[in-house]
């Protein structure tokens, strides 16, 4: 039964929308083992195709680490069901992938380890050999619990990967961070450095990259019930700390979190967050950071959204232009829908005010994944609840491109990528070359979670 799902396509005839083929393949399914398998991310594999990780289940015991390599069409090149990268003792899981020229470096956390969370890594080729000891090597196995890691390419072979940290406080979170060469050697102290220690509970980091020599950390710090703020540190490829102290990106008084960022492409960065009025009205604003550490927009940030209702889980991507691209689900209407807006190097927003929007279909949009596609082109892939009113989940993929403008290219509310039956997770998208991506996801509708594929030309 297997072998015939393996085969098995959802949509026999490419989607044609004006003179541009945008259905270039159908659903091919990657991984569908017994038990299940989630969370899938993927990566560039450089040559037009794409390599994705996931969450697995198919021992039905314990979490473990998988990978799979697609051709440019997305058929699959190793294995059927994939490569272990990971089937230790216990849970793999919450996995993070970066790649360098033809190595891809794979992280996670890690629970072989009774009683904690650990951190690990692993590389693989492309011909989906693994690089390092079986098992993959520690980067932090220090006897607290780590999590919530988040990684990024050093460009020099390696990575740098954060994760939040108890050593110090088992009722706080501290960030840590390290650098791991090609071999996954550490380059900085044993388990890590400390991102900036503060007597509040640090959250939800990102990474994105500065210059040759540096990179920055984003983060969300809890102070107390009254106070949440978003933070961001410089650090130097070395270890050390660019900056005196961190800059407080959101200096409105209140309850700010959730932060995302990206590069401004010329040595800054640029934070998106949410304000929380009373969690019934939520706004969400962006500040540009310079590579000092100074504010270059408005000191309380520039807001990307305030309409009546709730904005929330956002995406962004670089417009290409020293400015951001964002879409959101927003609920200013009855049912939620995809709300975008672009905000440019001088913190101007270029689209309506509080945003274009994206779909506006029956029943509820959510969970949006955006990415650049092309030059001055955009690609959001979300899951879509269209005409779902009732107790039954006939939840979908959908998919929109628009422009630098603010157009939508496609027809209506996008296209389907998935209305199979079975609840869909969401999507993660992965540009494989500058004019093709490829949408992965967690399917159910043959199992409680197989990994399938559409891809875009």
């Amino acid at each position: 039964m297997k072998q015939i799902r393996f085969w098995l396509m959802l949509f026999s005839t490419p989607l044609l929308f004006g003179s541009m083929l945008v259905g270039a393949s159908e659903n091919i399914p990657i991984a569908i083992a017994h038990q299940g398998q989630f969370a899938p991310r993927g990566v560039s594999d450089g040559v037009g195709g794409t390599v994705i990780i996931w969450e697995d289940f198919r021992t039905g015991r314990d979490w473990d680490v998988y990978a799979q390599r697609l051709n440019p069409d997305g058929m699959p090149l190793w294995a059927e069901g994939g490569v272990p990268i990971c089937d230790k003792r216990r849970d793999q899981r919450w996995l993070r992938m970066v790649r360098n020229d033809a190595r891809i470096i794979i992280a996670w956390t890690d629970q072989r380890a009774p009683g904690n969370w650990d951190v690990y890594a692993q590389a693989i080729d492309l011909s989906g050999n693994r690089l390092m000891p079986d098992g993959g090597v520690p980067v932090c196995t220090h006897p607290a619990d780590q999590s919530d890691i988040e990684m990024l390419s050093d460009e020099a072979g390696g990575a740098i990967i954060v994760w939040k940290d108890r050593r110090r406080n088992p009722d706080l979170h501290d960030l840590y961070v390290q650098r791991i060469d090609g071999n996954g050697q550490p380059l900085w102290e044993l388990d890590g450095v400390p991102v900036f220690p503060s007597e509040a509970l640090q959250s939800t980091p990102r990474l994105v990259s500065g210059d040759a020599d540096s990179f920055y950390v984003v983060w969300w710090e809890v102070i107390g019930y009254e106070q949440w703020d978003i933070m961001a540190h410089r650090i130097g490829m070395d270890g050390k700390h660019l900056w005196g102290a961190p800059t407080v990106v959101s200096p409105i008084e209140g309850l700010q979190g959730e932060p995302r960022a990206v590069s401004d492409g010329r040595g800054g960065l640029i934070v998106v967050w949410q304000i929380y009025e009373n969690f019934i009205n939520d706004d969400f604003y962006a500040q540009r950071i310079n590579s000092a550490g100074n504010k270059v927009w408005e000191a309380n940030g520039v807001p990307i959204c305030n309409a009546e209702g709730v904005q929330k889980n956002r995406t962004i991507t670089s417009d290409g232009r020293g400015g951001v691209v964002a879409v959101w689900r927003d609920e200013r209407d009855v049912f939620s829908d995809l709300y975008a807006q672009r905000i440019d190097a001088d913190g101007r927003p270029q689209w309506k005010p509080n945003g274009i929007p994206l779909c506006t279909a029956g029943g509820y949009q959510d969970k949006p994944f955006l990415t650049r596609y092309g030059e001055n082109e955009f690609f959001v892939a979300w899951l879509d609840f269209r005409e779902d009113y009732g107790d039954e989940s006939n939840d979908a993929i959908y998919g929109q491109k628009i422009n630098l403008e603010g157009k939508t290219l496609w027809t209506e509310n996008g296209i389907p990528l998935c209305t199979a039956e079975g609840v869909q997770q969401p999507p993660y998208v992965v540009a494989a070359e500058p004019d093709a991506l490829s949408v992965v996801w967690s399917d159910a509708r043959s199992d409680i979670g197989d990994i399938y594929i559409h891809r875009l030309k």
